[in-house]
C-alpha cells in the first residue's frame, strides 16, 4: 500500500475503524491521507441534533472543535489529513454533488477504503456508493462503532473479510488518540459501550472484493 487513501466520513471514522491498516502502512513507508468528507462548517446558528445531545451550543464551532481533535488524533501517525467541506447529514439532507467532491482524490492512490456501511448511517452509506461508482477496486471497512451492535457482516455482497487484531500495544495506542475525540467519545460510549476499552477497539476487518 505505497500509496493508501482512507477515505472517513465523519472526524473520527479512520481511527475508530482503520487505526492497524493507517499505521502499518505509514511504518512500511507508504504515504496515507485520511480524507475527511463530512468537515464542513455549517453556517451561523445551525445546531445539529447529534452536536446539541453533546452539549455544543454551535455547530460551526463544533466542527470548527472537531477538526482539532482529528489533527490532533493523527498528529502521531504520519498520515496526511484533508478536509472536505461537505455537511454532516445532522445539519439537513445536502444538494451537493458527493461524487464530484470526492473523484480528484479517488484516481490516483493505489489503494482506496472506504466505509462498509454497517449500521445504515446515512453520511456512511452515500459516501460509500458515490466511492464505489468511482472505484470498483475499493475495499470496504467495517464501521467501527456501529459493527459492535450490527455485526460485522458487510452489507454488500461480494466482498470477503480480512481480519486483523491489533497487538496491545496497537490497541493502547489507538485507544490513546480516540482519546482526543473529547467531544464525541462521551456520546459514542453512551451508544455503543467501551469505545475506549483497548480490547474492545482490538478488532478491525477490511473487507476485498472477491
Amino acid at each position: 500500500m505505497a500509496d493508501l487513501l482512507i477515505v472517513s466520513p465523519h472526524l473520527d471514522d479512520a481511527v475508530l475503524s482503520c487505526w492497524a491498516l493507517l499505521t502499518r502502512a505509514v511504518g512500511a513507508g507508504g504515504r496515507v491521507t485520511v480524507l475527511d468528507v463530512c468537515a464542513g462548517l455549517p453556517e451561523e446558528g445551525v445546531l445539529g441534533p447529534w452536536d446539541e445531545r453533546g452539549g455544543a451550543t454551535s455547530s460551526r464551532a463544533r466542527v470548527a472543535e472537531r477538526r482539532a481533535e482529528e489533527t490532533a488524533a493523527l498528529a502521531a501517525t504520519g498520515a496526511s489529513v484533508v478536509f472536505l467541506e461537505l455537511l454532516d447529514w445532522q445539519y439537513g439532507p445536502g444538494a451537493e454533488d458527493i461524487g464530484a467532491a470526492l473523484a480528484p482524490h479517488l484516481e490516483t492512490p493505489s489503494t482506496v477504503v472506504i466505509p462498509a456501511g454497517i449500521g445504515g448511517h446515512r453520511d456512511h452509506l452515500r459516501l460509500r456508493d458515490a466511492a464505489l461508482r468511482l472505484r470498483h477496486d475499493a475495499m470496504l471497512y467495517a464501521d467501527l462503532p456501529y459493527a459492535l451492535r450490527h455485526g460485522w457482516e458487510p452489507p454488500l455482497p461480494g466482498y470477503a473479510p480480512g481480519e486483523v487484531q491489533l497487538s496491545p500495544a496497537e490497541a493502547a495506542a489507538k485507544v490513546a488518540a480516540l482519546a482526543c475525540y473529547t467531544t464525541q467519545v462521551p456520546l459514542l460510549q453512551a451508544d455503543y459501550g467501551a469505545v475506549l476499552d483497548a480490547t474492545t477497539m482490538a478488532r478491525e476487518l477490511v473487507y476485498a472484493r472477491v
